[in-house]
């Protein structure tokens, strides 16, 4: 297979990821202020800020 395959999967299964962290981040409990900064390093950091939402981010009530 094509280097360019694997690469261009890797940017989709990233790009999944880091839409479920920011769909979680919406639906979480929240204030609008720690949802935004959330959203921001989920966005800006795609990886981590996805990792440290899962793992370190509000749970939902």
């Amino acid at each position: 297979m094509n280097i360019r395959f694997f690469i261009v999967m890797g940017g989709l299964a990233l790009l999944l990821m880091s839409l479920a962290a920011i769909s979680s981040v919406a639906e979480s409990g929240a204030s609008r202020g720690e949802k935004a900064r959330w959203v921001l390093i989920v966005a800006l950091l795609p990886l981590l800020g996805w990792a440290f939402w899962w793992f370190k981010g509000p749970r939902r009530a």
